[in-house]
């Protein structure tokens, strides 16, 4: 007799997922209230390490929200980026 498992929640890797998104988000309301007070050296350094986190962050939402039908996770991760874009150019150009 064939016995199927039914899952009750959401996988680890779904909880990790929501949690790098959580991480984004800290990191950025970080940045944006200390980007005054940075050098430049550490602002430039800070946009960079947060532009590569957030186009590896964009590619796994993408990948996730088409295999899975997660289209929600798009919205927090898109505005992220966006977000990030803007402080990146805030900080070079003004």
């Amino acid at each position: 007799m064939a016995y199927t498992y039914r899952r009750k929640g959401p996988d680890g890797l779904q909880k990790l997922f929501l949690y790098l998104i959580l991480l984004d988000w800290f990191i950025l309301l970080y940045i944006s209230t200390e980007i005054k007070h940075m050098t430049f050296r550490h602002g430039a350094l800070a946009s960079l390490m947060l532009a590569v986190f957030n186009l590896i962050l964009v590619n796994l939402c993408l990948r996730r929200a088409r295999r899975s039908g997660d289209s929600y996770l798009l919205y927090p991760v898109i505005a992220g980026a966006l977000f990030s874009f803007i402080l990146m150019v805030f900080f070079f150009f003004f």
